[in-house]
Order: structure tokens, then sequence, then C-alpha cells
């Protein structure tokens, strides 16, 4: 239990509506030294890779981003932060897929380009349908294709992190006073932190890295 954690740390508003930080990300680190040694230590490594714009994956192409969470999944996370992780790689694996396509290409002959998993195969296997026929599982593929379509930087941005934040909330829920809140807290904190220090142009510079960067997926 992590309830005196918990009960120090503030409201986090949704990013949408925040216009600041509700704790300085020194009395954040503050706060997260009451953590078990084993929690600190994953939920550190988790963030380098998992938390908005991470520095540690600029450049990376979409293969290298999506092996980078993959090896995260195969090393030792608590509960919270692996579900978060493997959640996190599928909204990534079908983006990357969603831009090839909307790019006008084909599937990669790499049968492996979006990673070997059960998701990957089905983007492989139904390539030639709107979707890859997941729309129904994923509702958020429709409108994001729209925003790719448009052009619109920040839309296709708050959509997903607005996705990533619901799903974080939710998981707290369950678990108030537990290390899946504290979980919750970090990763939106950092979304909040992230979204706050965005600007149209720096929007519209990802936006263009998102469409246009060269991958090995593309090169294939």
């Amino acid at each position: 239990m992590y309830y005196d954690l918990i009960t120090s740390l503030p409201y986090l508003q949704h990013f949408e509506r925040a216009d600041r930080l509700p704790i300085t990300p020194l009395r954040l680190e503050q706060r997260l030294r009451r953590l078990r040694p084993k929690h600190a230590d994953q939920l550190n490594r988790a963030r380098q890779i998992v938390r908005w714009r991470p520095e540690r994956l600029t450049g990376q192409s979409d293969r290298e981003t999506i092996e980078s969470f993959s090896q995260l999944l195969e090393s030792e996370l608590n509960e919270p932060l692996r579900d978060y992780v493997q959640f996190r790689l599928t909204q990534l694996t079908l983006l990357a897929a969603l831009r090839r396509k909307h790019d006008g290409r084909g599937f990669p002959d790499d049968p492996n380009a979006f990673g070997n998993s059960r998701l990957a195969y089905t983007i492989r296997r139904n390539w030639e349908l709107p979707f890859f026929g997941l729309k129904y599982c994923y509702p958020w593929l429709p409108p994001a294709t729209e925003k790719l379509s448009a052009g619109d930087a920040i839309g296709l941005e708050r959509l997903m992190m607005d996705l990533h934040w619901q799903w974080l909330t939710r998981r707290s829920e369950l678990s108030m006073f537990e290390i899946d809140a504290v979980v919750a807290f970090v990763l939106k904190w950092d979304m909040l932190r992230a979204w706050i220090n965005g600007d149209p142009v720096k929007a519209k510079v990802r936006f263009t890295q998102l469409i246009d960067k060269v991958t090995d997926v593309q090169n294939t």
C-alpha cells in the first residue's frame, strides 16, 4: 500500500484544461523516494521509454521504437507497468501501420516489420481492409486517419494523449492506494508536462516527423 504517497500527490487536472503542473519535477521526485526500491527502479526504467516524447527514442525508426518497447516487456516489471507498456505498444504499432497505409504504401516485405505479435499478424493479414478490420476493437483508428489526412497535428496528438490518459485514469481507480495509482499519476504527469511545453510550431514539426520520417519499415 502507498497510502501516504498517494495522499501527498496533488490532483491532476486533465491535460487540456490544465495551464500548469500542480507539482514541480523536484517535488515529485522527492515524493517518489517513498517507493520501494524495486518499484522505483522499474518505474524509472519504464519512463525513459513510455513517457510522452521521450528523449531516448528521439530519431528512432518505428521498428526500433517497437523493439524498445518489446525489450522493456521482456524485463522485470510490476503488473501495472507491464499492462501500460503493452497498451502503449499496441497503439504505437497500429499508428505506425496506419501511417504507412495512409502514405499509400503496401505492407513491408519483412513480415516482422511491426513486430511478431498477434496484432502485427492481424495487420498483415488484413492490410487491404479499412482500418485493418479493427475499427470496432480500436475506435480511435477512423478519427486518427481523418487527422492524418487533414494534417491536424495538434488534433492527432490530443486524440492519442487522451486515449492514454483515460486508460491510466481507469487503471488507477481500480487500486487507489497501490502501485497502480502511483504509476498512473507519474505517467499522466509526464503527459501533462509534454502538453504544456508544446506549442503549435513544435507540434507541426512533430507531425511532419510523424508522417514523413524515414523508417526501416518504409525502406523494405
